[in-house]
Parts: C-alpha cells; structure tokens; sequence
C-alpha cells in the first residue's frame, strides 16, 4: 500500500475517495471500504482512503478518546483489506476550520476525486457543516458524485468505535472482536524491562506501546505475537503489576515454548484473542508464580480449542 503524509505528495488522478478516522477498522468501515474498492473497479478509477494521524476530537473537543488503533496499525489494516493508496493527514486546527465547501475543492483539485463514498451520517467541515445532502451539492458543482454506505449493524447493534471500546474495557474481547472482524491489536517496539519475569521462570517481551493506544481491561489474556520468525502463542500481561507496587501500566507478553531472542528495539503486534483473569495483587512472588503457571495452561487450553 503507497502511504501519503501530505496532500502534495499525492500524484493526481481520478480516484474513488472515502475519508474517516476508521478508528478500530471494524466490521462497519470494512463494509464502507469493500463498497470504494469495488466501485473503484467498476469505474476504472483509482481507490484512496484519507484518514487522520491523530484523533479529530483531540482538535476540536479534546481530550481525544484513546484510539483502538494507532496511526500505524490502522495503515497494516488497511493493507491487508487491500487499500492501494492511503492519505495520514494531521488534523490540525486549520484544517478544522475548512469550510466543506474549500476541503471538497482540495479532494478534487489535488486528489482528482470523482467519487466520493461516504456512512449516510458523515459529515465533514466546520462545524460539520458539510451533511451528506450539501456534499451531493458540491458534487453537482465540482463534478464529483457521492454515495452512501448504510450504517453497519449486527445483531441489532449498530457498530461503532465508541462501542468497542467500552467493551475491550469491561473485558468482553470476544464481542468486542466480533465488532472488529478481526482480533484486537495491541502493537510498540520491545523494551527493555525490570527482568522480574526473567527471574520468576516466565521471561518475558515488554512493549513500548504509543500513549493514545486504549489497553482493554487489565490482566491475562491469551494471545500471538508476531514475529519475522512467524506468529507465536503468548501469554499476555496488561497492567500496573499491583504486587511490586507500580504504578504506570505495560504490555509484556510470555512466549510459550520460544528459545531465541527479540532484541530490544524490534517492532512487534499483539492479537489479543482471549481475556483469561483480571490483574490482582499476590503477597508473595511464590503465589504469583503459582498463578502465572496456572495461566499459562489456561492459555494452552485457549488457544488449542480456538485452532481446533
């Protein structure tokens, strides 16, 4: 997928075009995206997806609700669905206060949009005055058409970012995954840790994880890691390690049956596929390591009936 930081370094031509934040890349903007590629076949035109480096709300309403994906991760999603072209703008404050009006101008002036495909409750603009009946307007004006992709539901829910992460914080990683169409990823450069786990019989890689990036609910989760090597089952910690009294919370992840090395510095992803217990004080380093062995087989166990 070719990635654009800036309007400038796009080369012009006629392109299909949705916009969002695409927070989470779930199963609604994965409905929305399969909709541009496949009218942008259609039409012989060229697919772009503009989408924001850092939250819209962290200009305009701030604080910023903490992002299911960050810049990078939505970029690996997006590759994977088979976006071909994607814009990261920042959204600053004066791109806030575009009118619709001057931000559709640019779509077509620097972008070449003939289509733009848009949810039927987008808005864009200042003050989001740019409704979907002033963008088919514009369209008539600036010679681009705009269709809308009906809000996504399942079972009865309409899926949305919002609802997500209310559910990865009240540990319901399996509904939440089912929202997301895909298992949650939690993704930062390794790091140098304390070595506790190192000496407690269960060493562990410790992640640098961006601080807009929501961790779900704190505790053991079984998941994979992904490694140049190949994907590796782990066992996964989220948490501030109440028994050492620590304050600021980690991601460290145990990989099951691993001999080699992921040297510090290496970039690796989470899949978080399944809550195992919350976090909890232990009184003594015996009974946590009593407790981490007996998570491990509870990961085993997961992770053996998920592949089976």
């Amino acid at each position: 997928m070719q990635v654009y930081r800036d309007w400038s370094e796009v080369p012009k031509r006629a392109r299909a075009i949705t916009i969002g934040v695409f927070d989470g890349v779930h199963q609604g903007h994965r409905t929305l995206l399969r909709q541009l590629l496949s009218a942008a076949r259609e039409r012989n035109l060229g697919a772009l997806v503009v989408t924001f480096a850092n939250h819209p709300q962290s200009v305009l309403n701030p604080p910023a609700p903490p992002l299911l994906t960050s810049p990078e991760e939505r970029l690996q999603l997006l590759a994977e669905i088979g976006v071909p072209e994607t814009l990261l703008l920042a959204f600053t404050p004066e791109l806030a206060h575009q009118t619709a009006e001057q931000f559709c101008q640019e779509l077509v002036d620097k972008l070449g949009c003939h289509l733009l495909i848009v949810g039927d409750d987008f808005a864009l603009g200042y003050r989001r005055e740019g409704t979907v009946p002033r963008l088919r307007e514009l369209g008539r004006q600036l010679g681009f058409e705009v269709t809308t992709v009906p809000s996504f539901t399942l079972k009865g829910v309409r899926v949305s970012s919002s609802h997500i992460r209310q559910l990865l914080l009240q540990g319901q990683l399996v509904e939440a995954q089912e929202l997301l169409g895909a298992p949650y990823l939690v993704a930062g450069k390794v790091t140098r840790g304390a070595g506790r786990g190192h000496h407690l019989g269960f060493p562990t890689i410790n992640l640098q994880v961006p601080p807009e990036k929501l961790l779900p609910r704190h505790g053991v989760y079984a998941g994979r890691v992904r490694l140049l090597e190949g994907r590796w089952d782990a066992a996964v910690y989220i948490g501030k390690r109440p028994t050492f009294g620590e304050t600021e919370p980690i991601v460290e992840a145990y990989l099951l049956d691993f001999r080699g090395e992921v040297r510090v510095g290496t970039q690796v992803t989470v899949e978080l596929l399944a809550f195992i217990r919350p976090d909890q004080r232990f009184e003594t380093a015996e009974a946590l390591v009593a407790q981490m062995q007996e998570d491990v087989e509870k990961v085993r166990e997961c992770l053996r009936e998920q592949t089976s």
